[in-house]
């Protein structure tokens, strides 16, 4: 029996996290792509350090957000009430399309396919990955994934790929490698699919879908996807922003 997905208004819950957290051990050798802290804060010396950035950083008029990232870069800390990554300006993502495929060596198959649009082109460069998730709140069996993106013009032709940085129960995510002009970008709209079967219990399944958006120096460099939503590892704490879409809820999947 095909089912057509019902979209509600449900309110979208995605964690974010850094890659650059927490002053490193001096004596333990750090992980690849951890953050090393040029100042340490946990030493007398260290801590007088970093009053005085912050001291230059105030007196030389820059902002609390220009602050955090330098403490970010300089001292690898993040804020502990950091309220959450802003919104992406100008980019829609959709609620995700689920369809039921039918019946295949048994077992009934899905497809859930993401779409994502820029409304304008971003101004800043963009140098880093970007990257588009589809997250389910309950388990499913993924078969296979794949992504499509492409320019608003031929200047950048469509690019398919199905090597995604993470796929797993509760959904899919693919790295966006950007290129940008000044007219254009070969991320300014595309589409994710994700195959996957229910795990023989039947349940109602709940899709999101996100879009993670980075420029200047920043980037995504890795993600997971779990059943409370997305986490995202940035290699800056700045210049990063997150478009989330309304939920897309389907009865019965088995």
């Amino acid at each position: 029996m095909r089912r057509g997905a019902v979209l509600t208004t449900a309110a979208l819950v995605v964690a974010t996290a850094l890659t650059l957290t927490g002053a490193a051990d001096a004596d333990a050798a750090p992980a690849p792509d951890a953050c090393v802290p040029a100042i340490t804060v946990d030493t007398e010396a260290g801590a007088g350090d970093l009053l005085a950035l912050i001291d230059g950083l105030r007196t030389a008029g820059a902002s609390p957000a220009a602050v955090d990232a330098a403490l970010a870069e300089r001292a690898c800390l993040t804020r502990a009430d950091d309220p959450g990554l802003p919104p992406a300006e100008d980019v829609a993502v959709a609620a995700p399309d689920v369809y039921s495929i039918g019946v295949v060596n048994g077992r009934e198959r899905w497809v859930a396919i993401t779409a994502w649009e820029w409304q304008a082109l971003p101004g800043a460069p963009m140098t880093g990955d970007q990257a588009v998730t589809t997250w389910f709140d309950a388990p499913v069996s993924p078969v296979l994934q794949v992504v499509h993106y492409q320019g608003a013009t031929a200047e950048f032709p469509n690019t398919s790929r199905e090597d995604a940085a993470a796929v797993g129960p509760h959904g899919v995510g693919f790295l966006l490698p950007p290129e940008k002009s000044a007219t254009d970008m070969n991320v300014a709209t595309g589409r994710s699919a994700l195959v996957f079967e229910g795990t023989g219990t039947c349940t109602d399944l709940t899709a999101h879908g996100a879009f993670a958006h980075a420029w200047n120096d920043t980037g995504v460099t890795g993600l997971t996807i779990d059943a409370a939503g997305v986490t995202f590892d940035w290699s800056h704490t700045a210049d990063r922003a997150l478009a989330l879409s309304e939920p897309a809820e389907v009865p019965d999947v088995c």
